[in-house]
């Protein structure tokens, strides 16, 4: 199972003229042979971001029927049932705040969280440089890892 970044997906929506595009693209069209995941909170984040340019029907499109958009498994926010929401928020910020201890983002803590919650294989992002040095897991741009 591997995690993918929002800029992929922002990527192939929204940059064309992008100069990693048609690597971008490449992998876009590869999905349906992968075992891709994104957090639900990218899938925020990418709706967000993808606000600015999408009608309200297409933006709920992208908010509701994710993995109708693209084939890809939204998953829930780690180890949410069988807690409390107090002990869930409590774990949930100590994970993200030992991540931005190591100098991350908000949005690049709570994909390594995830990712290492969920054990994934490999996130797959156009920014590796943000995870170097910060967890075990490979850290791969969508080119990289179709050439592993």
């Amino acid at each position: 199972m591997i995690l993918l970044d929002s800029n992929l997906f922002i990527v192939d929506r929204f940059f064309p003229r992008d100069a990693v595009y048609p690597q971008n693209r490449v992998f876009i069209e590869r999905l349906a042979e992968l075992e891709a995941t994104i957090s639900v909170f990218m899938l925020v984040e990418i709706c967000g971001v993808a606000s600015f340019n999408l009608s309200t029907r297409e933006l709920e499109r992208w908010l509701y029927q994710f993995p109708v958009v693209h084939p890809v498994l939204v998953l829930d926010p780690f180890d949410l049932e069988g807690q409390s929401a107090a002990d869930w928020v409590k774990a949930f910020l100590a994970g993200i705040s030992d991540n931005i201890a190591q100098k991350m983002t908000f949005g690049d803590a709570l994909i390594l969280r995830e990712a290492e919650a969920y054990r994934v294989d490999a996130v797959v992002t156009w920014n590796t440089k943000d995870f170097l040095q910060r967890t075990r897991i490979p850290v791969l741009t969508p080119t990289a890892y179709l050439d592993a």
